[in-house]
């Protein structure tokens, strides 16, 4: 019997795994992908706080950015920049395979194309039913955490609830013609309900991709406006998609079992990214479990001090977060023109380079700080009066 199986190996997953295991845990990890870094929709940029945890070589590392480009629909930008690095670009198929080494140095056991489709509770342990290659299998374990993203079925069988608010992420790896900075554009026809982005990588490679609250189709029309511009010469590969969570699930925890990641929803409602607030829920699951294991207690009760611990720790920035994207969502094009010329009007380049506590991950106080810049004493007012009562909120 193992201590824990873990169901998904991508970094957050992986991360637990071997954390686990070097607290003496036997840890099997299921992973429905045939192999580590498959089938990924993510850009992999990730803060200094992130990178510290993952604590990866330069061959993981594709590039480092200490600024960005914003674009308004007319087209007009806006250039943010601080006078050190702030974020750093991942080879994110590198950075799985990886973790996965890592953990399997610590003795974690993986098992790929390993489709969990079911837990089922006996007296003492808890029973993992899977597809393994097309055969059903079954594999018992004193606990279980679920890290195998938005897409799982697995909480809501179990009673947890169910994520309704979500986006949709796609892109592409493309080909430059000039590498330079990462590119962000803010238009509610490009990527509706979200934004675009072009983010160099490395030999003239780059990524293009969008998050949207409509058809992921808007890709194709993101890439034709980027050739159009000769930004980009070509594509390659086919798109990737994803769907990505924009609020927690209900209850992440229950009798022998976690949800940490974006299985969870501890994602960043502002970016979509979610590995470095993964990895701080993941920390907070190893101690959770080892608790557990201490006692020999693995009931709700016992493991609902996990949730309080994650929400404690992220939900005011999950909050504000989501808040502010709300806000957004509201706004035409003809706002975003106004609030980038405040912006750019304002000092908000100024205010961002000069911020002594800048952070990449942490948004929440950078949000209500611009507002505030902009706005005086009344941000939020300020903010409503742009959005004019536009259009209903998805979601």
């Amino acid at each position: 019997m193992h201590d824990t199986i873990i169901v998904g190996g991508g970094p957050v997953g992986s991360y637990l795994a071997a954390k686990l295991a070097r607290l003496g845990y036997k840890v099997l990890v299921l992973d429905k992908k045939g192999a580590p870094g498959q089938d990924i929709c993510c850009t992999g940029i990730v803060g200094r706080q992130c990178l510290d945890l993952l604590a990866v070589d330069g061959n993981v590392i594709m590039g480092q950015a200490s600024s960005a480009t914003f674009f308004a629909p007319s087209g007009k930008s806006l250039r943010l920049w601080r006078d050190h690095e702030v974020a750093y670009i991942m080879n994110r198929p590198a950075l799985d395979q990886t973790l996965v080494n890592r953990a399997a140095a610590a003795s974690v056991q993986y098992l790929f194309s390993a489709q969990v489709t079911d837990f089922r509770m006996a007296a003492d342990c808890l029973r993992v039913e899977a597809d393994v290659h097309g055969q059903k299998s079954s594999f018992a374990a004193k606990t279980a955490v679920i890290a195998a993203g938005f897409s799982s079925s697995l909480p809501e069988k179990l009673g947890l609830g169910k994520i309704t608010d979500f986006i949709i992420g796609a892109q592409t790896e493309i080909n430059m013609s000039s590498p330079a900075e990462v590119e962000i554009y803010i238009d509610q026809t490009l990527a509706p309900g979200g934004f675009a982005w072009l983010v160099p990588t490395r030999d003239s490679k780059g990524l293009a991709g969008l998050m949207t609250r409509q058809s992921p189709q808007h890709l194709d029309r993101l890439v034709s406006s980027l050739k159009a511009q000769g930004k980009i010469t070509s594509t390659e590969g086919l798109p990737a998609y994803d769907v990505i969570p924009l609020r927690p699930l209900p209850r992440t925890y229950a009798e022998r079992v976690l949800v940490v990641g974006e299985a969870a929803g501890q994602v960043k409602p502002t970016t979509g990214g979610g590995i470095y607030y993964g990895l701080l829920c993941a920390d907070i699951a190893a101690d959770s479990l080892h608790h557990a294991f201490l006692t020999n207690d693995f009931s709700e009760s016992r493991l609902a001090s996990y949730q309080k611990q994650w929400r404690d720790r992220l939900n005011k920035e999950l909050q504000i977060g989501h808040w502010a994207r709300r806000l957004y969502e509201r706004l035409g094009n003809w706002q975003i023109e106004r609030l980038h010329s405040l912006a750019s009007n304002n000092g908000i380049p100024k205010l961002i380079a000069e911020t002594e506590d800048f952070s990449f991950d942490w948004h929440g106080a950078l949000i209500l700080g611009m507002l505030k810049h902009l706005a005086g004493s009344a941000p939020v007012q300020a903010l409503k009066a742009l959005s004019r009562r536009n259009t209903a909120v998805h979601g």
